[in-house]
């Protein structure tokens, strides 16, 4: 399965007689995990510009300092849009009232598609079995998990003149 990607337009163009700073943004996936995405995620919400606009959860993507203050002037506006899954595979354009509240939304595309490839990765672990080790370490090969511990268990037991 091919990694999810992000394709991100951005260019000033001519709308109702006026110019405007517009960015679209369409998130590309393989034909089966598209086909999951139809049936079961449509609605699944990737970027609620509430969850963001009081504080910036630890561990999201760094604003960048040229950026923090049009993406919180942003993200207080009703301009923001809330990205779901429907909107990112069929295409999402911003018409900017800036060239700062285009870029703006390119930064809050990339947060949504960084949320839209954690549910990707989901899917692809669909229909098989996923142990949680501990400390962030998930198997998803049991097989080979069960045959690497024997052969540890079988390398500790060895006396030392035998492994040697």
């Amino acid at each position: 399965m091919a990694a999810p990607k992000l394709v991100i337009r951005k260019g000033m163009f001519l709308i109702q007689g006026k110019v405007r700073a517009c960015c679209s943004v369409q998130a590309i996936v393989a034909p089966e995990v598209r086909a999951v995405l139809n049936e079961h995620f449509m609605a699944e919400a990737l970027f609620k510009r509430s969850l963001y606009s009081g504080t910036w959860p630890a561990g999201a993507l760094a604003i960048p300092p040229a950026l923090a203050g049009p993406v919180s002037a942003f993200l207080k506006n009703d301009a923001c849009p809330e990205i779901a899954v429907k909107t990112i595979l069929a295409g999402q354009l911003h018409q900017g009232a800036n060239v700062w509240e285009m870029m703006a939304f390119e930064f809050i595309s990339k947060i949504a598609f960084d949320n839209f490839a954690a549910l990707v990765q989901m899917i692809g672990e669909m229909g098989t079995d996923v142990v949680y080790a501990g400390n962030g370490v998930a198997i998803t090969n049991i097989e080979q998990f069960d045959a690497d511990t024997k052969a540890e268990i079988e390398a500790l037991t060895q006396p030392a003149e035998l492994a040697a």
